[in-house]
């Protein structure tokens, strides 16, 4: 039996904002892309859905006409034991629903006229002259010269190449819409390198909580302490280390790359900002570490941070700090502000 097959200059796996972004990149610059999703969209993705100053700022410049909804939040409440303290960001924190967002994220791409396909990624294959000859789930092969694996922190592009990457389990649910803070709870008693949130959104909160144990008894206890009814429980893998592709024409980004945020693990920004250097490398015909490296390089930044930050001696600074608001809220709009 003969396969069905076509080609294309460009597949991206993956149609959540790192692949959307990268797709609609490619399709600006006139290059042929073929977008490629598992999901039938809109599709749920409980997430915090946090764009902060720097990713809707980037996403504007990307993307000028690009309308979505969001809640605007401009306060931000840290628990730490008894300690509380809260501020206000110079700037809004937009809180989207990742449903309804990512879904307004592919129409935009697909009204520039952009190729979507709903299919299930199951293998790549070098071929003899380079080019990169995808195998479907259903069977359909399709040769290109570029493949983009943006499928995630779960990406089977990453695992057919690297194999199983480090990775922590957040665990969510919704909850009805009460708050107009962004709450965060830190603890180095009760949580290893994570923390409790809650954000607000637009039809509904969402409260969650990862660390590098995460449990589902851990969470439950978590609610329970906060008088929260358990509904439905939901859980999501965010990667704590970034990987570089071996071949320069097969590239990941977003969450496939492991590019979320090491202290905070938010990463919409990193997912935009990947996505475009992508679609910046294939059409420069430059290598991806190149065009990426200022990213690379906060990476490195980002874990020495973060091991200090997550430390006792780093959380009980915090605390300190939190006598002095105006200090905390000058270092939290350093890190969400748009990069120089």
């Amino acid at each position: 039996m003969v396969k069905e097959q076509q080609t294309t200059e460009v597949v991206v796996v993956g149609a959540g904002p790192a692949g959307t972004t990268c797709a609609y990149q490619l399709r600006k610059a006139g290059i042929e892309c073929l977008l490629l999703d598992q999901a039938e969209f809109p599709r749920d993705k409980i997430c915090g859905g946090g764009l902060t100053t720097k990713a809707y700022t980037l996403l504007a410049k990307l993307m000028p006409d690009f309308k979505y909804d969001y809640q605007s939040i401009k306060k931000v409440k840290v628990k730490m034991g008894n300690t509380v303290f809260e501020f206000e960001p110079a700037d809004e924190l937009r809180i989207v629903s990742r449903k309804v967002f990512d879904y307004e994220l592919l129409q935009q791409y697909l009204q520039a006229g952009g190729q979507f396909k709903q299919g299930s990624f199951a293998r790549y294959d070098v071929q003899p002259d380079g080019r990169i000859l995808v195998t479907l789930k259903s069977g359909q092969q399709i040769l290109c010269n570029y493949l983009v694996g943006a499928d995630g922190a779960n990406s089977r592009v990453r695992n057919q190449m690297k194999g199983t990457t480090a990775k922590i389990l957040c665990l969510e649910q919704y909850v009805e819409k009460s708050k107009d803070a962004v709450e965060i709870e830190l603890s180095s008693e009760k949580f290893n390198k994570g923390y409790y949130y809650l954000f607000p959104g637009v039809d509904y909160d969402v409260v969650g909580f990862g660390d590098q144990h995460t449990t589902i008894e851990g969470f439950r206890q978590i609610l329970a302490e906060r008088g929260i009814k358990e509904t439905k429980l939901r859980g999501a893998y965010i990667p704590v280390e970034e990987v570089v592709s071996d071949l320069d024409n097969i590239i990941l980004i977003g969450d496939a790359g492991g590019f979320p945020n090491k202290v905070s693990y938010e990463g919409l920004y990193y997912a935009i900002a990947t996505g475009m250097n992508a679609a910046k490398a294939i059409s420069e015909g430059t290598p991806f570490s190149k065009v990426n490296h200022k990213i690379f390089k906060k990476k490195r930044r980002e874990q020495t941070l973060a091991n200090l930050f997550y430390s006792r001696l780093g959380l009980a600074v915090i605390k300190l700090l939190a006598r002095y608001p105006k200090v905390i809220k000058l270092g939290f709009d350093k890190a969400i502000s748009p990069d120089k």
